[in-house]
């Protein structure tokens, strides 16, 4: 018996742990989805939630104490709720954020919230809470707003921190050099040819003109590729859709897999735990998405003129949380008049209770937060405005204080019968800044830019927030973002590279890099033939770098002054730029760049001593376009990047022999490139045996096969989950689940998609219940309780 169910609800599990729900209506069908998730990877829902709340250094110590200030600051959950820290959480009229949603996406949320609870309240605990001696609070339709506001947040606001920082300190072409070179040939997802109404952005005008004024003053980036196909191009007749995500590789994993019927539809795919969907990737009967992530730019960065207001501010908490006694109170300047700016409560501190950690550090002990003020453009992410700062900086974020309607495109999207309705819900999303790649039964194929982006030009360091010439002018009118239709080429790509053409009328981002998708285009270009499932897998496990590949020949053609450099250099004689387990050249290729950029990009963004160092993504984006174009910007004094080369050689060729020994032949990529996969307690030597041995792995953060490693450590970002799906059989659906579907370490689900992972190989996502049936693994049937029935969603 379950409390809120409306009628039997039957989950059958396959013997690859996916559930699979038959629901009695609507709001059952997300009831299933936050009890399975909550069944599965109850310990991954809680400590997201407390993230977005920054909460987690309450369970996990001093280590995420910066992370929960960060999240507290940007107001990932005051933005959805007063106080979620009130055991109390009010009546709804309370909340804005839930006022704003649509009776659907009230159901949808709602009934997502009573499945979570049902299992809470009737399921052991996970191991993560018998450790940990914790009990999990109820689920709040809030708290999946405020996992939907962090999980796409972006990192704009710290790179345009960086840029201002690397301006000041080096000058306006080193933080011009941070942005993505955007040469003739590029791979675009929206090609030329395509026509723009409108004038053109200035973007290149409007960053140089932004960089040429900071005054004062790193996200590891993740990335994606995806594509569709036309029928008339694949041996089906019917259209391909593939897509693999590259994130942050964590344990238990970023995607959680399953199929859902219900009257109004049935869908299947992957879902982000916290939250119903699946949104990112999957398809219904009728048609397949898959995306990658725009980019998109929606956070600004403001200056503020600040005065400190008299007399004193005092305030003491009607629960005696928290006082602030004797702080004057600051006032940020808007034009000529002067405003108060709001405090935002702190609520770190637990009530009452010693919390613990795995450093067993009582919560009361920790860092007490600092004040959170919030101006008239967002949070004060930079200053202390009550500690006399005359000057700060405010974060403004389209999110932050608007209404996100994604529920409302997800069960859209779910209910969508061809790609113009599908289509049609997307431009429904306000988070997510994606570029979908869509395809139906009908044999349409098509693309689409989602996301809300505020209309403005490209402002990339921070601005006077007092003079009114900053402001945003609304948002990009979703009708006018980047969107295509049965292209003549027969396919489109997207994995993170440039939209479209200058021509484009509005500012959209400036992160987009292109190599994976060069090299997509090169594979798609070079096939002869109609396309398979097999040659969709075929480009999945591709390792060929074309920055690689472009680098050869300089390494290959530079001077050495040892014999172990020489017989490094060697290796590159001829190399095609595939980086395989088994790769030698691919080994030295690495050590070679490790030193480059240390001599280099790194030394060189080192003399800013207060700005973060580039993250290993774009130290090496950096380093290939300064060498390709034989910048000095970033070499020392008085060298060439040929002499650096062959410097780097003898150094990375005397250090790999003393590692791996003389004999190239026996090198390997794998022997230094592996994934690591811990969990969040593993770091505690009495939990390692929830980690993950290392993982052999290939490819780099270039190639189509992701895997990012930072400097001197195993792979942590790469592929998250690969689907493929054939329109002709849609029950035919292959994908991989990284690195399982359970978070439960003692389920054999827990991490057996490593192996399929490494391999590029692929299991069924079956919606036809005879194949289910055929691979059940198990069966749950629950049905409502006696009291249950026709219950209202609330908080």
């Amino acid at each position: 018996m379950a409390e809120g169910l409306h009628g039997p609800l039957t989950i059958l599990r396959d013997r690859w742990s996916i559930p699979h729900v038959k629901a009695f209506d609507l709001h059952d069908a997300y009831f299933a989805q936050g009890y399975c998730i909550a069944q599965d990877r109850m310990w991954q829902i809680e400590l997201i939630r407390r993230m977005a709340e920054g909460r987690a250094a309450r369970l996990l110590g001093e280590g995420l104490l910066k992370l929960d200030k960060q999240n507290r600051m940007l107001g990932f959950a005051y933005t959805c709720k007063d106080d979620w820290g009130d055991e109390n959480q009010g009546e709804a009229d309370d909340y804005p954020a839930w006022n704003a949603q649509s009776d659907d996406a009230k159901l949808m949320l709602g009934a997502y919230a009573e499945g979570v609870n049902e299992a809470i309240r009737t399921l052991p605990p996970p191991p993560e809470f018998v450790a940990l001696d914790h009990t999990m609070e109820p689920w709040s339709p809030l708290d999946s707003l405020a996992i939907i506001r962090l999980v796409n947040s972006g990192a704009q606001w710290a790179s345009k921190l960086k840029f201002a920082q690397l301006a000041a300190a080096l000058g306006k072409e080193t933080a011009l050099a941070m942005i993505p070179a955007l040469p003739d040939g590029a791979s675009l997802i929206v090609p030329a040819g395509e026509k723009w109404t409108g004038d053109p952005h200035p973007f290149r005008e409007d960053m140089s003109r932004a960089m040429g004024e900071p005054d004062g003053v790193v996200a590891a980036g993740g990335g994606s590729n995806c594509w569709v196909i036309h029928g008339s191009k694949t041996e089906s007749g019917m259209p391909l859709v593939a897509g693999d995500p590259h994130l942050q590789m964590t344990l238990p994993g970023q995607w959680y897999v399953m199929h859902i019927e219900c009257p109004e539809f049935t869908v299947a795919g992957p879902c982000n735990p916290g939250y119903p969907g699946p949104l990112f990737y999957g398809h219904n009967k009728h048609v397949a998405w898959t995306m990658t992530h725009a980019q998109g730019d929606r956070w600004d960065l403001y200056r503020e003129k600040v005065r400190l207001h008299e007399p004193a501010f005092e305030e003491t908490h009607a629960d005696d949380r928290v006082s602030f006694r004797g702080v004057n109170h600051p006032d940020i300047l808007d034009g000529d008049e002067w405003y108060p700016a709001r405090l935002v409560e702190p609520i770190h501190k637990v009530r009452g209770q010693v919390v613990k950690n795995i450093f067993n550090t009582p919560a009361e002990e920790l860092e007490p937060d600092p004040l959170y003020y919030v101006t008239r453009h967002g949070p004060v992410i930079f200053g202390e405005p009550w500690n006399g700062d005359e000057e700060v900086i405010s974060a403004r974020w389209g999110l932050d204080t608007a209404p996100v309607h994604d529920m409302d495109a997800i069960l859209a999207l779910h209910r969508s019968k061809n790609i113009a309705e599908a289509r049609a819900a997307l431009l429904k999303l306000d988070s997510v800044s994606g570029n979908f790649c869509l395809a139906d039964i009908h044999g349409d194929i098509g693309y689409q830019y989602t996301g809300r982006i505020p209309k403005r030009p490209a402002w990339l360091v921070p601005v006077p927030g007092w003079d009114g010439e900053h402001e945003w002018d609304g948002d990009v009118p979703k009708e006018e973002l980047p969107a295509e239709t049965n292209p003549d080429r027969g396919y489109i790509i997207t994995a993170n590279n440039h939209t479209t053409t200058p021509d484009y009328p509005h500012y959209l981002t400036y992160t987009e890099t292109r190599f994976r998708a060069d090299r997509l285009n090169e594979l798609f270009a070079s096939h002869e033939g109609k396309f398979t499932v097999d040659e969709m897998r075929r480009f999945q496990a591709d390792v060929t770098s074309v920055v690689a590949r472009d680098l050869a020949p300089l390494f290959a053609a530079a001077p050495v002054t040892t014999e172990a450099g020489g017989r490094l250099r060697s290796l590159f004689a001829g190399w095609n730029g595939e980086l395989a387990t088994d790769s030698a050249a691919a080994l030295a290729y690495d050590a070679v760049l490790e030193v480059l950029g240390r001599e280099s990009v790194r030394r060189h963004l080192a003399q800013a001593t207060a700005a973060p160092q580039a993250t290993l993504i774009e130290e090496r984006r950096i380093l290939y376009e300064q060498i390709m174009a034989d910048s000095t910007l970033m070499l020392p004094q008085g060298s060439t990047w040929q002499g650096l080369i062959g410097a780097a050689l003898d150094e990375a060729g005397v250090a790999l022999e003393a590692r791996f020994g003389p004999d190239t032949s026996a090198w390997r990529w794998d022997a230094a490139h592996q994934l690591r996969l811990r969990h969040n307690l593993g770091r505690d030597p009495q939990h390692a045996d929830l980690n993950l041995p290392p993982i052999p792995a290939p490819g780099d953060a270039t190639t189509v096969f992701n895997t990012v490693a930072e400097h001197g450590g195993g792979v942590g970002l790469g592929v998250s989950y690969r689907q493929i799906f054939d329109l002709s059989d849609l029950n035919a659906a292959q994908i991989c689940v990284v690195p399982g579907q359970s978070g439960d370490p003692a389920s054999p689900h827990y991490a057996d998609g490593i192996e399929r992972w490494r391999n590029v190989e692929y299991h069924p996502l079956y919606i036809n219940w005879d194949d289910i049936r055929a691979n059940q693994e198990s069966e749950l049937v629950l049905m409502p309780s006696t009291d249950g029935g026709e219950s209202a969603p609330g908080l």
